[in-house]
């Protein structure tokens, strides 16, 4: 098509101010155009509109015929393709006021353009499966209740260093892990304000059903849970207003920290674990039995984690590249490893250097999906809590191949034990031809009564 020089003015407005679609939705979005031409130009003018990023959002084919000095709408069909920014970019077939210059040799750019935003839409089993979530994280913890030892929580506080150690691997080391992957990995902001807000979360509840499986310390893992949980009130902020506006994600502005879902999960920690506690002093049997169910009710988590929670968020396997997955998954690793090294180097015990370990590397990503989804304007708020859901894929990984090896320990360490008993029994009941039935000899000491009275025939009669 030649360049016709022309002279008139054209102006692209949005009949409706709409910038977000969904995505894998159509919409219509109608535009006014005016177009004015001088008195000695006749003729129509041809406009078509483009996505300037066609992977987020792609526009129908087609070109608008303009009549001249008048006012028209034009219809145009949007597909939303996936989560991202694109913008609409309007080609008009003759040099106007309002236009300059495009790469293509036919067509002239408008110069407005239209910012357009793919968001991604709530949907029902999204709800259906933080709910579940939530039932089955409710029943561990009633679980844990029953087997939290008050005298061993109120030990742990008179002499804080235990949950003192936790808390430093919880709240210095982790989000500097996270903050560090997203630069060595070089991250996009969505992704690396994503990571770094889950290293500044507090412990989740999860790390009370591993502690259990694995033999940890049980009490001193709700402790801790509960006492990061508080912490968290203050270092979220702290972290997210220094690193996390300054250096990571410079365009946040106002962060609002999910202060109500931190309460919630703090209540979510406490009153199941109460009423645990109340189950194991008024039926300790019931206690007991629900203890026991602590693996079937993990078995029936992680099920349901890599079933549904992978279905209903499939679209972030777009966004997983090999670096975001690896990044994802080193942050509760290093979070373990580091963890357990900083409990060993304040010479903790065993069972405390595992418990300190887990609570580190386990973070409560829902409090970072929350930030994240009412601080960051969309999309970057659904991209970045990739990061996130990442981690809460892969951390159940190590733990469950740990569990595993921990229970194989643990029977062949009991088959070993009963070992002695069926000798003895064997040796009881049969005896060989060439073995003295009377090899054992018992032999009974006369304890002498003396007149010293009761007591002394009691202690008599004991012995």
């Amino acid at each position: 098509m030649p360049h016709t020089v022309s002279a008139g003015t054209i102006e692209i407005k949005p009949h409706v101010h709409t910038d977000a679609i969904f995505d894998d939705e159509v919409k219509i979005f109608i535009f006014n155009v005016s177009l004015l031409l001088e008195s000695h130009e006749q003729g129509s003018v041809g406009v078509k509109i483009i996505s300037t990023h066609t992977e987020v959002a792609t526009v129908t084919d087609e070109i608008f015929i303009i009549p001249e000095n008048k006012q028209s709408n034009i219809t145009v069909t949007i597909y939303g393709s996936f989560l991202g920014e694109t913008a609409l970019k309007f080609l008009v077939n003759k040099s106007l006021n309002g236009t300059i210059r495009g790469d293509n040799v036919d067509w002239y750019d408008y110069t407005g353009t239209y910012k357009l935003v793919v968001k991604r839409d709530s949907r029902p089993i999204d709800t259906a499966f933080t709910v579940s979530i939530i039932i089955l994280v409710c029943l561990a913890n009633i679980a844990m209740g029953c087997k939290t030892d008050l005298a061993v929580v109120e030990s742990t506080l008179k002499r804080p260093i235990a949950p003192l150690t936790g808390l430093a691997s919880q709240f210095v080391l982790m989000p500097l892990i996270a903050f560090s992957l997203g630069l060595a990995f070089k991250l996009d902001a969505p992704l690396a304000f994503g990571l770094f807000a889950m290293g500044c979360s507090p412990g989740g509840a999860a790390s009370n059903i591993y502690t259990h499986l694995l033999d940890g310390d049980v009490s001193l893992s709700v402790t801790m849970t509960f006492v990061s949980t508080v912490a968290s009130l203050g270092f979220i902020p702290m972290w997210l207003y220094s690193l996390g506006i300054n250096y990571i994600y410079k365009g946040a502005g106002s962060i609002k920290i999910p202060y109500q879902n931190i309460i919630t999960s703090l209540l979510g920690l406490l009153v199941p674990v109460g009423i645990g506690i109340l189950i194991q002093k008024k039926k300790p049997n019931w206690a007991k039995n629900i203890v026991k169910c602590v693996p079937y009710i993990t078995a029936l988590f992680l099920v349901f984690v890599f079933t549904v929670g992978v279905y209903a968020n499939l679209y972030i396997f777009r966004v997983m590249t090999p670096v975001v997955l690896l990044s994802g998954a080193l942050a509760p690793y290093l979070g373990f490893a580091f963890g357990a090294l900083v409990a060993f180097i304040a010479r903790q015990s065993k069972t405390n250097i595992l418990t300190i370990a887990i609570e580190t590397g386990i973070q409560n990503t829902g409090i970072a999906i929350v930030l994240l989804k009412v601080s960051l304007p969309p999309p970057d708020s659904d991209i970045s809590i990739t990061p996130p859901i990442t981690s809460a894929i892969f951390t159940p990984i190590p733990m469950v191949i740990a569990i595993i090896i921990h229970m194989i320990r643990k029977k062949m360490q009991k088959k070993t034990l009963h070992q002695p008993e069926t000798n003895v029994t064997m040796l009881d009941d049969t005896y060989p031809d060439n073995m003295d039935k009377n090899v054992v000899e018992m032999k009974f000491e006369e304890v002498p009564i003396t007149d010293k009275g009761d007591d002394d025939k009691s202690k008599g009669d004991h012995l």
